[in-house]
């Protein structure tokens, strides 16, 4: 993961890249004066970084992404919860008093399961195999056979919840790295605007001011994002 190089928030970072870019809108002739390379190009290239930093939306984008992912994941389990509630009815109707047998349906473990997603994939990936080796006294006791066929397609549907959840936590870390680095690239950029400042205007002390970086008491462990 990268380390933020600035000492404040990332909304703070972008404020002073907007405020800047527009001062040097009047400016920009002075600091070519002073510095060449601090041209008309490199103000385009400042008002696109700080655009593109805004236009990203900070990780809250990814993290609402992620959420979205996680309550399809909730759901999955809630269903497959609500599977086993009525599968248990079947499975004691079906072999009372056959703990042994029981056993291999999850009856007597499924509280350690029930919380737990890999768990729980794992259960219902080797239920379907268990359903088919006991089903014809499953359907004896009165289970239909399109209750007893859904354990598969629930299996399938959690599995592929998962999938997506996990791949989404991936993304949004590689995600969040580069939005660092780039942040980086113009945290660089305004300190060295703010070090031409210090000479351009150097007896313009109000035009001065106008370039330095935020109060550091806008810090926020130098993001607003949660990570």
């Amino acid at each position: 993961m990268s380390r933020r190089n600035y000492p404040y928030s990332d909304s703070s970072l972008l404020e002073w890249g907007d405020t800047t870019s527009e001062h040097l809108k009047t400016d920009i002739k002075a600091f070519s004066a002073f510095d060449k390379k601090l041209n008309q190009d490199f103000l385009t290239n400042l008002e696109k970084q700080v655009t593109d930093g805004f236009a990203e939306g900070g990780d809250n984008i990814n993290l609402a992404q992620l959420r979205q992912k996680t309550e399809v994941v909730e759901e999955a389990m809630q269903t497959c919860q609500k599977y086993f509630k009525r599968l248990k009815y079947w499975v004691l109707d079906a072999f009372p008093g056959k703990k042994a047998i029981q056993k291999q349906f999850g009856i007597s473990g499924f509280t350690k399961i029930k919380d737990n997603q890999t768990k729980m994939i794992q259960y219902m990936e080797g239920l379907k195999d268990t359903i088919k080796r006991y089903r014809i006294e499953l359907e004896k006791a009165g289970a239909s056979s399109g209750f007893l066929d859904q354990s598969q397609e629930l299996a399938e549907t959690l599995r592929g919840a998962n999938k997506e959840q996990e791949q989404k936590k991936g993304t949004r870390t590689v995600d969040t790295a580069d939005r660092v680095e780039r942040l980086n690239d113009l945290y660089a950029i305004l300190r060295k605007i703010n070090a031409a400042a210090d000479n351009v205007f150097e007896d313009q002390p109000a035009k001065r001011e106008l370039y330095r970086p935020p109060s550091r008491n806008t810090s926020n462990n130098g993001t607003d994002e949660e990570e």
